[in-house]
């Protein structure tokens, strides 16, 4: 194991024995929020009042999956698929972000609970604690949760922010891999 991948498994480590408990998306960039949650004043960007927030958060704009018992639940690409296979489409018209796409149907049906304060799924099972952590010298990284179920992030491009993991409500240093790579 290289000097990125030991990186890498330093930051994430305190993500053991956390639940993901809330999912979101800013646009293309799926948000994934560990451990308790709290609720924000302030907002988190200029358009909202209150939010809410994990221990920790995992922003991914690279290319991700979450595998499960059946295979594959969701990913990256399912963002630009409707909800519904069998709705016929205007693709002129269709937008993700303001029709039903697959990954977030996917993911809301996951976890299965709806965020009060943001409408954010939110995780209401015993499932999805992580429990492992495993990472590679290409920036990717593998998040093992309770249940059978798998976070793998895959970094595929040189240049570019592919994911960072931060605490929010904390003035702390952001880990950052870009181009596959510890910023």
């Amino acid at each position: 194991m290289g000097l990125i991948a030991t990186q890498i498994l330093t930051h994430l480590k305190p993500l053991i024995g956390l639940k993901v408990s809330l999912a979101r998306r800013a646009a293309e960039m799926r948000n994934f929020q560990f451990g308790e949650i709290s609720v924000v004043e302030g907002g988190l960007t200029k358009y909202s009042k209150t939010g809410t927030v994990g221990d920790f958060a995992l922003h991914i704009q690279c290319p991700w999956r979450i595998d499960g018992p059946g295979g594959i639940v969701t990913g990256q690409s399912d963002l630009w698929k409707p909800a519904d296979s069998d709705a016929k489409v205007d693709w002129d018209a269709w937008d993700y972000d303001k029709d039903a796409n697959l990954q977030d149907a996917r993911i809301a049906a996951l976890l299965g609970g709806e965020d009060p304060v943001t409408g954010s799924p939110l995780n209401v099972s015993d499932q999805l604690v992580v429990e492992a952590v495993d990472a590679n010298d290409f920036g990717g990284a593998t998040i093992c949760l309770s249940g059978d179920y798998r976070l793998v992030i895959f970094p595929a491009g040189t240049r570019g922010e592919d994911w960072r993991m931060f605490r929010p409500k904390r003035d702390e240093p952001h880990f950052v891999v870009s181009g596959g790579k510890i910023e």
